[in-house]
């Protein structure tokens, strides 16, 4: 990867920040924070920070840092002699952008600054970021696309449709930023239908609304027709295939939101939140347009597989064995705290994007590991690794899936369970799969804590907070995934497969004995903290003790099975691995049935 390409991206994700942040501004009602003047805040270049005028000061931050990166590819284009022509342009062309916008931001900054001006000044940023993404893919030309693209490459009928969708989707961000800054994103009360309106017959806020919801529908019908027509012409491209399949996903979000825009009164947060998945659609459609025509196409396409082979290797890429458990822990949660049956629609969009956090994370897992999953023998035939899902669909479709799942609970659950989950995502996928896994023998300890977390999602789903017995539910995942994960690590004879792909997990360093006193010591934590729930927290009775009891002396019974008849060591691991996962589920129940009968 070049200098260029590298500061490329640089000022596309921070113009993109600048971008939500503009949002954030103006939905708070924070765009005159720092007064007319658009240098400094109130002739201050360190004022004192306070709401509104935080906001619109670190907006003006990230509008001269974007100013700089812009400068810094001009400089860059033109110092690489190979870069000077197209690139040069596209550079100037970005840094000229800039320029204008730091122009229309002093009227934008008035208090009279119309519906138009604001419009204008999104408009204006979002050509930015398709000026520098579109840059940055010209300058990755040998890495990310053909060296020879400008021969090699020719446009397919996908890559027009992408150019209608990408016009679309322009016209969508328009529309919609003039609907918000005009005052007529209340004008309808119904959805999808304005009343007994159903289209635009004038220029009245309600014929203001119905045009963007027009748009919506054209747009969203274009995107999902790139998609399908994407995988049919372009199906030698993952890249493609998997691009304009995450952008039909988050498409259809966007819908959803729109619809609890009219029918659920949002806060600013998920106002902004709409703003940032739609500047990312926009990203995506245009980087289809630009790859068909960069790409070039394969004298003959990979063979087609079959619709159900296909759709369940994406579906084993979701892990549904792990999503299902971390579910069940993310819904006891949720009944517990509510000590009942929470809203049916606080129960849906959290398990909801529960699975949608757990399959994102799982399938951008499968990306990470497809390395040493090549090699070891119970790994060797996942989708990734036995070549029938690429790498960059496999990546692309857990990172749609991850932001969907962000998206959809900060719209229909809350802020506190979305970043939560998010937390989760990130730990499992940052610090556990791209760190610990391949530099401790205590990765599965330290990297449980992305296990633990979706109980103190459905806690905060129903409550809005974290409270005390939703962190021992955290402690009890946490102290539970060791001696469940090492079992079955002694019982599958994992060990030797971890060693081959020089994994340090804990039986492949420290030998079979150790572990089984590592799984006997965290059984006995285990069960320690499953009763505090009742000594000394009270929050449960004598039935969940009863049952908590039996559940951890059988549990604390196999252990030291396992740790004094080594001999029978594949037999007794897989008893006591398959007796955790009935453990688990049956000890969540019991603290429900508990809380019901104590309620």
């Amino acid at each position: 990867m070049t200098r260029y390409v590298k500061l490329a991206v640089t000022t596309l994700l921070t113009g993109y920040l600048l971008v939500v942040l503009g949002g954030a501004v103006r939905v708070a009602g924070a765009e005159s924070g720092c007064g007319p003047g658009w240098v400094g805040c109130d002739g201050s270049l360190a004022p004192i920070l306070s709401f509104p005028i935080a906001f619109d000061y670190f907006h003006r931050a990230f509008a001269v840092v974007v100013t700089l990166l812009s400068v810094g590819l001009v400089v860059l284009a033109w110092r690489e002699s190979r870069s000077r022509g197209l690139l040069l342009g596209l550079s100037g062309a970005a840094l000229g952008l800039v320029l204008i916008q730091g122009v229309l931001g002093m009227f934008t900054a008035q208090p009279a600054a119309g519906a138009a001006v604001g419009t204008a000044h999104l408009a204006l940023a979002e050509i930015f970021l398709a000026v520098v993404a579109l840059a940055a893919l010209i300058a990755s030309a040998g890495w990310l696309v053909p060296a020879d693209w400008r021969t090699a490459g020719r446009r397919t009928s996908a890559g027009w449709l992408a150019i209608a969708a990408s016009v679309g989707a322009f016209a969508l961000l328009a529309t919609g930023a003039y609907t918000a800054l005009s005052g007529s994103g209340t004008a309808c009360t119904g959805w999808p239908l304005c009343g007994d309106r159903v289209v635009p017959t004038g220029w009245t806020p309600v014929d203001i609304h119905l045009t963007h919801r027009w748009v919506a529908a054209i747009t969203t019908t274009l995107i999902l027709a790139l998609a399908i027509h994407v995988r049919r012409v372009r199906s030698d491209s993952p890249a493609l295939v998997g691009l304009s399949t995450g952008g039909a996903v988050l498409m259809v979000a966007q819908v959803f939101v729109g619809a609890a825009n009219v029918w659920v009164e949002l806060n600013p947060v998920i106002t902004t939140a709409h703003l940032a998945v739609a500047t990312i659609v926009w990203g995506v459609v245009v980087s289809v347009a630009a790859l068909d025509r960069m790409l070039p196409v394969a004298e003959r396409a990979p063979a087609a597989q079959p619709a159900r082979r296909v759709w369940r290797d994406y579906f084993v890429l979701t892990k549904p064995g792990v999503m299902a458990l971390l579910l069940t822990t993310t819904l006891g949660a949720m009944l517990f705290a509510k000590a009942g049956l929470p809203p049916v629609r606080i129960l849906f969009w959290t398990l909801i994007g529960g699975a949608l956090a757990s399959g994102g994370a799982a399938a951008i897992n499968h990306y990470l590991d497809r390395d040493i999953d090549r090699i070891m023998t119970r790994t060797r035939n996942r989708p990734v690794a036995g070549g029938r899902v690429t790498p960059v669909q496999a990546l692309i479709f857990g990172v749609t899936l991850s932001v969907l799942s962000v998206y959809l609970m900060a719209v229909f659950v809350n802020t506190l369970a979305a970043l939560l989950s998010l937390a989760g995502n990130l730990y499992y996928v940052v610090i556990y799969t791209m760190w610990l896994k391949r530099a401790t023998p205590q990765n599965i300890v330290i990297g449980g804590v992305a296990g633990s977390i979706p109980p103190l999602v459905g806690w905060a789903a129903v409550t809005g907070n974290v409270g005390l017995p939703a962190i021992i539910m955290f402690i009890i995942v946490f102290a539970w995934t060791p001696p469940h994960f090492w079992a079955l690590a002694l019982f599958r004879s994992k060990t030797r497969d971890y060693a081959a792909a020089g994994v340090p997990m804990y039986p492949a360093v420290y030998g079979d004995a150790k572990t089984r006193q590592q799984i006997f010591i965290y059984t006995l934590l285990l069960v320690i903290t499953s009763l505090l729930l009742v000594f000394p927290l009270g929050a449960n009775g004598l039935l969940y003790f009863a049952v908590a009891a039996v559940l951890g002396g059988l549990f604390v019974h196999k252990a030291v099975q396992l740790l004094r008849r080594p001999a029978q060591q594949p037999l007794l691991a897989r008893s006591l691995f398959l007796y955790s996962n009935y453990y688990l589920g049956l000890l969540f129940l019991a603290m429900v049935i508990d809380r019901l009968v104590g309620a």
